[in-house]
């Protein structure tokens, strides 16, 4: 039997590169986690819960009904008082006050943008995570096949006198090494499903979904400008600041217009020894008390919702310059690697200089051992790259 027999099998478990399997896309994958992502229901039920609070900001108050009956002394009769009556603020108030309900409203809309960005951040991260243990657990079976492989042709009757007990006992510790990596594979990846079924609710559908992330996504990497541009344009988390912003300038318009008189109009109605009076009532309250410090806590309120644009604007260019860096860097790693390993011959030189005599088999598996560790560590640096790029999508339109 000639080991050159074995290099089909040597190559795939070294390389292990083109992994892939029928299945479900990426893209695919992440709108099911979404549709079954309970939390991020109920995070848009408690948004729309809030929006719906926000409808009787700007409304009158509830009418008031006041009613007493008073019994007289001796001759005096008993009497009878009703009155309804509407108080009201000075009307440039409500004005105010809708505005602001109105952009809080829009403001709101914009939270659940960002809460949907959050969550789809979460399960890309989870995908790239499956996808990548997914390419080193076939790395490395395909390198226990190859052992499994050369330790029956060692053993074999018509080979065993050209190897060493020490030769298999080699390929054995070997064969377990690789086996307690892909242990440490398995564990992790049973830790992913997990965190996919915390998603997803529902540990059936976790399974199925790591099963189906068999590859990344067709997504490159885009010029700087292009994300710039986008989150000048469409980064929710700064609209909504400079929202709350205005909200915050029509709330201080709103606390300077209470100034102005409250007023209120109504109707009166009273019975007293069988003589009836009624007629419409008015009045004002006048805020000299409950309207100071108003205005000026609206007035810093506003300042600290324009810092906090500024923030969140600084913030988000921040963090998008450094995840393009890194990704950039990773890149250009990856490709480094994939240029030198992907159809690579060595593994296959390798097992023709072990059947030829020109190394033994000590010198074999530590060559071969190499490339392998080469291979996972471009499997390594391409999950890193894809980790950046699956949160720069936050950043496309």
């Amino acid at each position: 039997m000639n080991l050159l027999r074995f290099t089909t099998i040597a190559v795939a478990m070294a390389a292990g590169i083109n992994f892939m399997s029928a299945g479900e896309n990426f893209d695919s994958l992440v709108d099911k986690m979404m549709t079954l992502n309970p939390s991020l229901r109920s995070d848009y039920y408690a948004t729309d819960a809030e929006k719906a609070a926000l409808r009787g900001a700007a409304l009158l108050p509830d009418p008031q009904i006041e009613g007493g009956h008073q019994w007289g002394n001796k001759e005096a009769g008993n009497k009878l008082d009703v009155t309804i009556s509407q108080s009201m603020d000075w009307p440039g108030v409500y004005s105010a006050r809708r505005r602001e309900a109105r952009l809080q409203g829009e403001a709101l809309d914009l939270t659940k943008q960002a809460q949907r960005k959050d969550a789809l951040d979460d399960a890309r991260l989870m995908l790239v995570n499956a996808v990548y243990l997914k390419k080193c657990r076939a790395v490395m079976e395909r390198r226990i096949a190859g052992i499994d492989s050369l330790l029956r042709l060692t053993t074999s009757a018509e080979r065993q006198r050209e190897y060493t007990l020490l030769d298999v006992e080699k390929l054995r510790i070997e064969r377990l090494d690789i086996i307690c990596q892909e242990g440490d594979m398995i564990a992790l990846s049973e830790e992913c499903i997990g965190k996919i079924a915390a998603f997803t609710g529902s540990n059936e559908e976790a399974q199925k979904i790591f099963a189906a992330a068999t590859d990344y996504p067709a997504s490159t990497l885009q010029p700087l400008d292009t994300y710039k541009w986008n989150l000048s344009t469409g980064n929710p988390e700064v609209k909504r600041s400079q929202l709350l912003e205005q909200a915050a300038n029509a709330r201080g318009d709103a606390a300077r217009r209470s100034r102005l008189p409250q007023l209120s109009a109504g109707y009166h109605y009273s019975l007293e020894n069988g003589d009836q009076f009624h007629g419409f009532v008015a009045g004002m309250s006048i805020p000299i008390f409950s309207s100071k410090g108003k205005a000026e806590a609206a007035r810093l309120e506003s300042m600290a919702a324009q810092a906090r644009v500024e923030a969140e604007t600084a913030k988000s260019e921040a963090t998008l310059a450094a995840l393009h860096g890194s990704a950039l860097q990773l890149m250009k790693q990856y490709e480094s690697y994939r240029d030198v390993l992907d159809g690579s011959a060595t593994p296959r030189l390798l097992l023709k200089a072990l059947a030829g005599g020109q190394i033994n088999l000590m010198e074999y598996l530590i060559d071969s051992a190499a490339h392998t560790d080469a291979v996972l560590r471009m499997l390594e640096i391409e999950c890193r790259y894809r980790t950046d790029l699956a949160r720069l999508a936050r950043y496309e339109n």
